[in-house]
């Protein structure tokens, strides 16, 4: 979609929601932190990536040394040596830091999988939360805290994914996981995390309501939390859902949450294989669904999940038929930035 096509498409959906009676906002033109999730090893092995981190980030999430798996071998200790490393990292060069993940159904030690009553998983989940965020208190100002709660195909019967938290507590981990992170450190940014907000589907739609009514029911009861994030793994050959993400970002703003995008790359396993159209591609998609939510309201941050075509989740996960490598990130193999950059820094630096 071009330009002048995709400014039309904004400029409408806007007008058909005015028209059903929501007010329309003006979305702040300010610029906006750009960052990146960091892998560790990745980190220590290569200089080039801490150098890329460096230059191109304001922002720095610990990619998977938050998350139970690393920090929780066993039960009765923590090994925050691979988040310590990242966070003096990006405090060194001051930089933000998003904590990811406090409360997850995947990656979870082996022990972990084992518990077998409420009593349990609750002690476990409490003591967990306190002792990351009381570590991090000052330096880590937003937390996922809850990440990926909401099933996959969700029925209004089944909201939820089935994890050994909802088994053992039901939603009420949901509540456990924010109310203990808001009284551990009062001052953090509190954010449901989550993904496949974007397509023209019904059920990406009612994945939209149930992380609404998530929300409201924690506001209802007053529990804190401040916004939501969208992890956008934006696939190359389907199409954004315009108006179903402006309306989303206008039900946002009635509850007075924020938007993060938390987890931003392009699957590009469809397209053709030249690298030069791919590239064109990418950098239109995430033009479209970036210009689509800042019609409406201003994210707190952009996050991609991960820096450079070298290091990506998405070679593994969708691997081409033809064999050529994926290209789903802002910066080329080679450490040189792409068209996807020049959309991100333009949002940045405040551009429209």
């Amino acid at each position: 979609m071009n330009a002048m096509t995709r400014r039309k498409a904004l400029i409408a959906g806007a007008a058909t929601l005015a028209g059903a009676g929501a007010r329309p906002a003006v979305a702040s033109r300010g610029p906006v932190p750009i960052g990146s999730a960091a892998q560790i090893e990745t980190f220590r092995a290569d200089s080039r990536y801490r150098e890329a981190l460096r230059r191109h980030c304001d922002v720095i999430v610990p990619m998977n040394d938050l998350k139970w798996e690393a920090l929780r071998h066993d039960r009765a200790r923590f090994d925050f040596s691979g988040a310590d490393e990242l966070v003096a990292f990006a405090r060194s060069n001051r930089q933000a830091l998003r904590g990811h993940a406090l409360l997850w159904g995947e990656a979870l030690p082996a022990w972990a999988k084992t518990m077998t009553t409420k009593a349990e998983a609750e002690r476990e989940l409490v003591a967990h939360i306190e002792t990351v965020v009381d570590r991090y208190k000052g330096r880590i100002a937003t937390w996922d805290v809850v990440n990926e709660v909401i099933r996959f195909d969700a029925t209004p019967g089944e909201p939820y994914r089935d994890t050994i938290w909802q088994r053992l507590l039901g939603p009420e981990h949901i509540e456990i996981a924010f109310r203990t992170a808001a009284r551990t450190d009062p001052s953090a940014r509190l954010v449901l995390n989550d993904f496949n907000f974007e397509e023209p589907l019904p059920g990406v739609a009612l994945r939209r309501k149930i992380a609404l009514d998530i929300c409201r029911r924690l506001k209802d009861k007053g529990i804190p939390v401040h916004g939501i994030g969208m992890q956008a793994h934006l696939y190359a050959e389907n199409p954004i859902d315009t108006h179903g993400l402006q309306q989303f970002m206008y039900e946002l703003g009635k509850l007075e949450l924020d938007v993060e995008i938390t987890e931003l790359d392009v699957i590009d396993w469809k397209l053709p294989a030249d690298p030069q159209t791919r590239d064109r591609a990418a950098a239109s998609l995430v033009s479209t669904y970036l210009n689509t939510i800042v019609s409406v309201r201003q994210p707190k941050a952009i996050v991609t999940w991960g820096l450079s075509d070298r290091y990506s989740w998405i070679h593994e996960t969708f691997p081409r038929k033809d064999g050529a490598s994926a290209r789903p990130l802002p910066l080329d193999a080679d450490f040189r930035p792409k068209l996807m950059m020049k959309v991100l820094d333009r949002y940045r630096r405040g551009a429209s």
